[in-house]
C-alpha cells in the first residue's frame, strides 16, 4: 500500500496534521465487527496516538502477509 506523508506546507488549511498518511488509491471498506473488537482497536489507536483506520490497515497488512500469494490466487479463482 502506497502512502505519502502530509506536511503542513503541502496541505494548508485542509485539516491534515503533519505526519498523517495520505492514501494514494483509497478504497472504502465497510465491515461489521464485534463491539469488544472495536473497543480494543479504539483503545490501541488512542494509546498510540494513531487513527483507528491506521490500526486496522496495519492489522490487515499483518494478516495478508501471513498468507502466501498462491493461496490468495486459488481463492480468487473460485
Amino acid at each position: 500500500m502506497k502512502t505519502e506523508r502530509v506536511t503542513r506546507a503541502a496541505a494548508p488549511g485542509r485539516g491534515a496534521r503533519a505526519g498523517d498518511k495520505k492514501l494514494t488509491a483509497p478504497v472504502t471498506l465497510f465491515a461489521a465487527i464485534e463491539a469488544k473488537q472495536h473497543a480494543a482497536l479504539r483503545a490501541i489507536a488512542f494509546s498510540e496516538r494513531r487513527s483507528l483506520a491506521d490500526v486496522v490497515r496495519e492489522a490487515l497488512r499483518g494478516f495478508i502477509s501471513q498468507h502466501p500469494a498462491r493461496r490468495r490466487l486459488a481463492v480468487a479463482k473460485r
